[in-house]
């Protein structure tokens, strides 16, 4: 273990000082209201390791995402008891790893100077430390890629062939989570055999990448296998290739956003609802059904089909996006990377723009200083080089973002910190005739690159107080929402989606006149947008306008779209108009309606539980109850749950279970007068001695003294001229 300590004190130092550095920043970061609330990716991501948890370990349908970070994410989920910055806090260990190879890396490729200049480059990376402390696929991938190129140079020699297998298990476990590196593979098997001795026969130099190739695809195979036997439908990890290219590719595209003629990608539309939203296009152009696979390749020949009749358009896109990889700015996809500076003093030390646009303008004049100034040792850099060569056309050929270049970082610092190590041995030999000319290079590339160019430099503020928000109606912060969306609304008034989010605040707080203003104005800009029809259906209900609320309610049902909204949404409508029926004594329409929001978001749990409480109030007790526990089985009762589940046992007289549900309730609500009164009349009936009885019951008059069925049951029990209830 001392050996070990000794041998890697260096790596391991670096190690800790990346997950410390990112530690920092977390803590910094879960102080601020909108952290335990993930968003975009992050939601995606959060919610799919839940689903694994919780609802369909293998999922269904064919692996939109490559599936292996959902996974572990799952894992961590599981482990933390599904709290997300103890989630973050373990993932970022993975970061640890990533640093440690860095720095070998570094080492094997020139020496311990350079791998710990590089690795501690990678450790206080601000744009790195932004994106590895979300739910992101990165932190993994980063880990697997450099671990994998490691390998290469470090095993090159070797001759074992556990060695080489182990090396394609890395690359396959980097696939399986983002599977743009099986592009790269090719190219450094096609290096393995080259540099292999000459003397070896044509088969011998073939053995290490074949079994390279052996250890890749039986580390894949499972998640074939799988997208196999769940579907029937051959694809090899996941089905987003053809959209992502089309994406990057296509008459709106701009390098830098999702943006595609056939799907309105807004605000409006979250990436749970994005596959099936790009299929069902994928179908109606195609004129019938497909899977998921074919409709990959529908988007990928779509994509060709732009190129071939564009040749113009498509080749000034890519020198966009060339600009938009080189440039300083870090080009956000997620949020806005400047704007969280505000969130964290040791953030805003590490990441800044202009007038160099740090640190991405510096590295990379730097690295390129580096290419020269090491460019007699091109030969064992190889791997980085082809590395490189092969994997930026897989971005500049989708999307171009501070996140999508990430994977390029870590070769990048290993080249800066061997440029700067070589000019200062340069200046220590007084060689400066090379010194200069990298110096050169390198101040060239500042004013080049540190430039803003096209449609960089914005700043995206409507959805930067959007998704404030939203996280602050999540937390249910309903004052600090309304502020958000009205920040977000100053800056782009046409949106009905923030004025659907702003009117159902407004509501909430009872501002109804300001709520009904604020709809009006979402169905001016869209007459037909159900999530306003449904909230303003909501707010005319409440006024007691119940005819009018129904006709809100049926044209929400009938303008829904399934194709860019989440399935709970319709549940939730057909909720509304079975609740509102209800009230109107047309029983059988409201049941048909719950029967109807059940069937369209069976996995919903707010809705199950909504079901379950209408057939309890019906009496039908042998369906409330298998709902109740359906519902129990997707997620943890809320207080309102428990109080409708021990209202129906209330009804049945069986005063044991409601004692039991209505406890659980007020061990979640404890100044619900409703069950404290419910409680102590349920001990009544059981014949409990009268101190329990008015315990509760003094509990709901303190909480309510108002509150009728109490006061008039405690004038039951303490006034014998009362008749009985």
């Amino acid at each position: 273990m001392n050996s070990f300590l000794r041998t890697y004190r260096w790596p391991l130092a670096i190690a800790l000082a990346a997950v410390a550095v990112r530690w920092i920043y977390l803590f910094e970061l879960a102080s601020s209201p909108g952290f335990h609330v993930p968003m975009v990716d992050e939601k995606w991501h959060w919610e799919w390791a839940r689903e694994i948890l919780h609802t369909s370990f293998w999922g269904e349908g064919t692996w939109f995402r490559a599936p292996l970070y959902p996974y572990v994410l799952a894992l961590l989920a599981f482990i933390t008891n599904e709290s997300v910055l103890w989630s973050k806090l373990l993932q970022v260990l993975v970061c640890g790893g990533t640093a440690f190879f860095v720095v070998r890396l570094g080492e094997r490729l020139f020496n311990r100077a350079v791998g710990v200049a590089a690795g501690l480059a990678y450790a206080v990376y601000g744009t790195l430390i932004y994106y590895e402390s979300m739910f992101l696929v990165e932190i993994l991938f980063l880990f697997f890629l450099v671990w994998g190129i490691y390998r290469l140079v470090a095993f090159g020699n070797s001759d074992s062939w556990k060695s080489w297998i182990l090396t394609g298990v890395v690359f396959g476990l980097a696939a399986i989570s983002r599977p743009n590196i099986l592009l790269v593979v090719p190219i450094l098997m096609a290096w393995v055999f080259w540099v292999s001795p000459r003397r070896l026969g044509y088969v011998q130099r073939l053995r290490k990448p074949l079994l390279l190739l052996v250890g890749l695809a039986a580390t894949i195979a499972p998640v074939t296998v799988r997208n196999v036997v769940v579907t029937g439908d051959f694809t090899l990890i996941s089905s987003q290739g053809g959209v992502n290219l089309y994406l990057g590719n296509n008459p709106m595209a701009n390098g830098l956003s999702m943006r595609m003629p056939e799907v309105e990608l807004s605000e409006s539309l979250s990436w749970r609802q994005f596959q099936p939203a790009t299929l069902a296009a994928a179908e109606r152009l195609a004129g019938r059904d497909l899977t998921e696979g074919e409709a990959s390749d529908f988007w990928t020949q779509r994509t060709v089909t732009f190129i071939t009749e564009n040749p113009g358009k498509f080749a000034g896109l890519l020198w966009r996006k060339t600009v938009y990889l080189l440039s300083g700015f870090e080009n956000s996809d997620n949020s806005d990377i400047y704007y969280e500076r505000g969130k964290s003093r040791l953030y805003s030390l590490l990441l800044w723009d202009g007038p160099i646009d740090f640190p991405y303008g510096l590295l990379l004049p730097l690295a390129l200083a580096g290419i020269y100034l090491r460019r007699k040792e091109t030969q064992k850099l190889l791997p980085v080089y082809l590395f490189l060569v092969g994997y930026i056309p897989t971005i500049i050929l989708f999307l171009v973002t501070a996140r999508h270049r990430m994977p390029l970082l870590p070769f990048m610092m290993i080249l800066a910190a061997a440029g700067v190590t070589a000019g200062i041995e340069l200046v220590r030999r007084s060689r400066y005739r090379d010194l200069v000319v990298g110096g050169a290079v390198c101040v060239v590339a500042l004013v080049v690159f540190n430039q803003t160019y096209y449609e960089e430099g914005g700043r995206n503020d409507f959805q930067i107080h959007f998704n404030a928000g939203i996280k602050e109606e999540h937390l249910g912060n309903l004052v600090a929402a309304e502020a958000e969306y009205l920040v977000a609304d100053r800056y782009f008034a046409g949106s009905p989606a923030l004025l659907t989010n702003l009117g159902h605040v407004q509501f909430e707080l009872g501002k109804l006149d300001e709520a009904d203003r604020t709809f009006a104005r979402a169905l001016a800009i869209d007459p037909e947008f159900y999530r306003t029809l449904n909230n303003l259906g909501l707010l005319v209900e409440s006024r007691g306008r119940i005819d009018s609320a129904l006709v809100l309610f049926g044209k929400a049902r009938r303008h829904f779209d399934s194709g860019v909204a989440a399935e709970s949404e319709l549940g939730q409508i057909h909720m509304n108009l079975g609740r509102t029926l209800e009230q109107t004594g047309r029983v059988a329409e409201a049941r048909a309606h719950f029967d109807s929001a059940l069937a369209a978001a069976p996995q919903w749990p707010r809705g199950v539980y909504q079901a379950a409480a209408f057939f309890a109030r019906q009496e039908q007790f042998d369906i409330s109850d298998s709902l109740f526990k359906r519902a129990r089985l997707l997620t943890e009762p809320e207080a309102p749950d428990y109080f409708n589940w021990g209202l129906s046992y209330m009804q049945r007289k069986q005063y044991g279970h409601a004692i039991n549900m209505l406890q659980r309730c007020l061990r979640t609500e404890p100044n619900l007068a409703p069950a404290h009164y419910l409680v102590s009349v349920a001990h009544y009936e059981s014949g409990m001695p009268s101190d329990t009885v008015m315990l509760y019951l003094n509990n709901a008059l303190r909480i309510d003294p108002q509150y009728a069925p109490a006061v008039q049951f405690h004038r039951f029990l303490t006034d014998p001229s009362v008749s009985r209830r």
